[in-house]
């Protein structure tokens, strides 16, 4: 007769209790997703999902991506009209001075922006303010349209978004408020701030 002693039993049942809990993980991950950690958060009529890295919304059916939520950002001076300028466009054109010393963060800034507004059939189009050596199209405020109008990012004294000539100038102080300006430019062009 074979004699089964506690401490086995009792070792079995944690080695198949831990790869239940192992497995049900994975399928709740690939069943019901990452949900972010953190509460959702209501701005206006619109409720904002953490993500983790990323707030999330849904607009007309739509997901929009953002790093701040916009309480976070109504500190901005923004000018009114240039945001609405950016209303309802069918492309945005964006540059910035090739040897910005932001270069880096308003790249990404210009990346983040394209792929949200493209989810509202807005198409963004990138360059610089004169020539490079990625040959990129030159864009400056002086191509700026009713029709077609250019963002500028570039590096300031003050962070703020302003109208000058037709032309969006999204000044940044410094290294974050490049992407807090290309949220609240967003948050704007798709009417979850005023």
């Amino acid at each position: 007769m074979r004699k089964h002693n506690k401490p086995d039993r009792t070792k079995k049942f944690l080695v198949y209790f831990l790869g239940f809990i192992m497995v049900s993980s994975v399928f709740g991950v690939v069943f019901f997703g990452f949900q972010g950690s953190g509460p959702n958060v209501k701005y206006n009529d619109f409720k904002f999902f953490n993500r983790g890295s990323f707030w999330s919304t849904n607009v007309d059916g739509k997901e929009a991506l953002f790093t701040y939520l916009p309480q976070d950002l109504e500190s901005i001076s923004a000018d009114a009209s240039a945001i609405n300028i950016l209303k309802n466009k069918p492309q945005i054109d964006m540059t910035s001075d090739f040897n910005d010393t932001f270069a880096e963060g308003i790249a990404l800034a210009q990346y983040q922006a394209g792929i949200t507004l493209s989810n509202f059939g807005i198409f963004t189009r990138t360059g610089f303010t004169g020539e490079n050596k990625y040959d990129l199209p030159i864009i400056s405020c002086k191509f700026s349209t009713q029709l077609i109008p250019v963002m500028y990012f570039k590096k300031s004294n003050t962070t703020r978004i302003s109208l000058q000539n037709n032309c969006i100038i999204a000044e940044s102080g410094n290294h974050a408020d490049v992407i807090r300006l290309k949220d609240r430019i967003v948050y704007g062009i798709l009417g979850i701030i005023g």
